[in-house]
């Protein structure tokens, strides 16, 4: 891969969250079919949300009782307001995510901090001293508007090394004591859709339960993706350590993919390399499904996504699910699906 097409780790997490897995992709490759909500008139909030969470979980030893399906990534104040009235109560964002502690500040501002489990997560990178991290932190909390962070990850640690950073310990321990983060966690990939990590993801997760400092864990499971994380998930409740996932959707990442580089080749533009090897990688990936497509009988690419939230949200270890719901037509074919499980 040449220097043009290199992607540094903090870009493509931003490009992961914000812009591959964007809402326009979704619904221009058809795995979103737009129509008219009672929720939105002229892309409005207009009324309260018909359907609400059925279900809710103890996150591990933090005791808060979460949502079955949590708050991701969303770029809109009304749609996560809407989320939060129909009963969710965990959102998950991080410091690298443009303008997200801003929004979720609005949306917050008038509602009771309490009942709202708030996760941030930081990168290891740039200044990572104890004095730094902390500073960093108070930057986090003024965006938010809160006082405190519920959960403070450490995002993305490569390897086991990571995992035990002097630097985020000790901020950590002091922000813990000034009241100003209440717990500790870390996020975990698993494989790149572009490459892999140094170590995998359950080497990385277990060292962090063994490290015991760690409160919560963010991980990548699906029906694909199974053996690590059930490794994982399974530890974690004998520690009571809280459990919440994403990449729950694998098959969608394959449509979201091949949309762009499409639409690059239409236009004439150069592929990056990361994008060929995301699709070659995502439509191997896609073969992988046909056996659990054609188990539950699934028609629709919509289907096959309902039902891979269903599958994660069946095992009883599985504290949330965090769903990055971009419109309020998402949100109606999303929420019916708490409580559920695949049969």
């Amino acid at each position: 891969m040449d220097s043009k097409n290199k992607m540094d780790r903090r870009e493509f997490l931003k490009s992961s969250t914000i812009g591959i897995f964007g809402y326009g992709v979704l619904a221009s490759t058809g795995l979103i079919q737009p129509k008219r909500s009672n929720w939105a008139k002229n892309g409005l909030f207009q009324e309260s949300p018909s359907t609400k969470i059925e279900n809710y979980r103890i996150l591990g030893r933090t005791g808060f009782k979460v949502s079955d399906l949590a708050i991701g990534y969303v770029n809109d104040e009304g749609v996560m307001a809407t989320m939060l009235d129909a009963g969710m109560n965990y959102i998950d964002t991080g410091e690298s995510y443009p303008g997200a502690h801003q929004l979720i500040g609005k949306v917050i501002k008038e509602r009771d901090r309490k009942a709202i489990f708030i996760t941030s997560k930081m990168l290891m990178e740039g200044e990572t001293s104890k004095e730094a991290l902390i500073k960093r932190t108070e930057k986090c909390l003024e965006d938010l508007g809160t006082d405190y962070i519920d959960c403070m990850m450490l995002h993305c640690p490569e390897t086991v090394e990571e995992v035990k950073h002097e630097g985020y310990h000790a901020a950590m321990q002091e922000l813990k004591a000034n009241g100003r983060i209440h717990f500790t966690g870390v996020s975990n990939h698993g494989s790149f859709w572009f490459r892999d990590p140094k170590q995998s993801m359950d080497k990385v997760l277990l060292a962090a339960v063994e490290d015991g400092r760690f409160d919560v864990f963010l991980m990548a499971y699906n029906f694909l993706q199974m053996d690590q994380a059930e490794k994982v998930l399974e530890v974690c409740q004998q520690k009571k350590i809280g459990t919440t996932l994403m990449k729950t959707t694998p098959v969608a990442k394959y449509y979201i993919v091949k949309n762009r580089v499409d639409k690059m080749e239409k236009e004439g533009k150069e592929i990056p390399d990361f994008y060929q090897e995301g699709l070659t990688r995502y439509k191997q990936k896609t073969e992988l499904a046909k056996k659990f497509i054609a188990k539950y009988n699934l028609k629709s690419p919509e289907e096959i996504r309902a039902a891979a939230i269903k599958f994660v949200l069946t095992n009883p270890r599985v504290n949330t699910v965090c769903c990055s719901l971009q419109t309020y037509d998402e949100m109606e074919r999303t929420l019916p699906l708490s409580g559920k499980k695949l049969g």
